[in-house]
């Protein structure tokens, strides 16, 4: 059973048969504008007067008719009525002579739109499979590119957190544990922070022995004015004579100054204060004053 439709855009109007209809479920392509669209929903009800101008016959020699019923024979045109029937060989016989030039009537928009059908998409679906392939042809060939710079962003992170790994440990505290179990596969370490700017040394005094002559006696409070953490500091002493001019020096590490008790490992705490002793002898050098600094 044959139907008439038109094109929305031009509004050129075709024959269709339900095979074509159901073919691509409905959607089809005007040969005359190359807009897609669906046949269903454009199906134009036929009153007498349409009727009437379908059928009209377009006058075509005996020449034109003898070369279009290869095209009914074919089965390009079965099934048209006789009267349109020599509308459409007359018009596919003006085609094949001169296939740009097409006859701008009704008939020859349907045999316009019967020829060019077999080279076109004839239907939204097929375009979209086109567009789909490629764009994932594409996507295809960018993905090495695209493996490779997310292979060069992971080392660039992973080398920022080996060199930074102590600075991490310092801000984010939670992230030390797991930076601790991957220095242990790597064969590195998270030491603690040494920012000898918040150590502080205060209350420093030097004494000299009542009982024995030439032995010092040095008390002082180290503090950490950090908020985190810190290695202990070394301590520099410096013994200096009358002008101030340095005559004895020394540097005490923390397992010199620190009792047994102390855990040097886990560091000074945040704000965590700790005294001071030591004591030492002057080699018989006069001596009249002092100079304590923190190193490390």
């Amino acid at each position: 059973m044959r139907s008439i439709t038109h094109c929305p855009a031009c509004q050129t109007e075709f024959f269709v048969t339900e095979e074509q209809l159901n073919k691509h479920h409905g959607q089809v392509r005007c040969g005359q504008c190359l807009h897609v669209f669906d046949a269903k929903e454009q199906i134009v009800e036929l009153d007498t007067q349409s009727e009437r101008n379908l059928a009209s016959p377009v006058e075509a020699t005996a020449d034109e008719a003898t070369a279009d019923d290869s095209l009914v024979n074919d089965g390009l045109l079965n099934d048209v009525p006789a009267p349109i029937a020599e509308d459409l060989e007359s018009a596919a016989a003006q085609a094949e002579a001169t296939p740009i030039e097409i006859t701008e009537t009704t008939t020859s928009k349907i045999s316009n739109w019967a020829l060019i059908v077999d080279r076109l998409p004839s239907n939204f679906y097929d375009l979209a499979g086109k567009s789909k392939l490629n764009l994932y042809t594409a996507a295809k060939k960018s993905r090495p590119w695209l493996l490779l710079a997310l292979f060069l962003l992971l080392i660039a992170i992973a080398q920022s957190i080996y060199f930074l790994r102590n600075e991490i440990a310092i801000y984010y505290p939670h992230t030390k544990p797991y930076l601790v179990q991957a220095c242990k596969k790597i064969a590195c370490s998270i030491d603690l922070p040494k920012k000898i700017e918040f150590i502080a040394i205060d209350d420093s005094d030097i004494q000299e022995d009542a009982n024995y002559a030439g032995l010092m006696h040095l008390s002082s409070i180290l503090i950490n004015q950090a908020g985190f953490n810190q290695a202990y500091p070394n301590i520099e002493l410096t013994l200096t004579d009358v002008e101030d001019k340095p005559k004895l020096r020394r540097i005490f590490k923390p397992s010199e100054y620190l009792s047994d008790k102390a855990n040097i490992a886990n560091g000074l705490g945040p704000g965590e204060e700790v005294k001071i002793k030591l004591a030492m002898t002057t080699q018989g050098e006069t001596v009249a004053g002092y100079r304590v600094l923190v190193t490390y």
